[in-house]
């Protein structure tokens, strides 16, 4: 079925579900693990890639 839809839609899916939804899990993951220790490698990680990916939704949100 993904095969079946357009590459704009594909992307616009990508964009309005995937991304925030990710990004939610990275935000209680990165939480969970700066409770435990804040100074790991896996909690800095974690804060990265959901600010990375913070950086992106908003970038997408300006150029519309």
């Amino acid at each position: 079925m993904w095969v079946l839809l357009s590459s704009r839609l594909r992307t616009w899916l990508l964009l309005a579900i995937a991304v925030p939804v990710v990004r939610a899990v990275l935000r209680r993951a990165s939480a969970s693990a700066a409770r435990r220790d804040p100074s790991s490698a896996m909690a800095r990680a974690l804060r990265s890639a959901e600010s990375g990916l913070s950086r992106l939704d908003r970038r997408k949100r300006r150029q519309r």
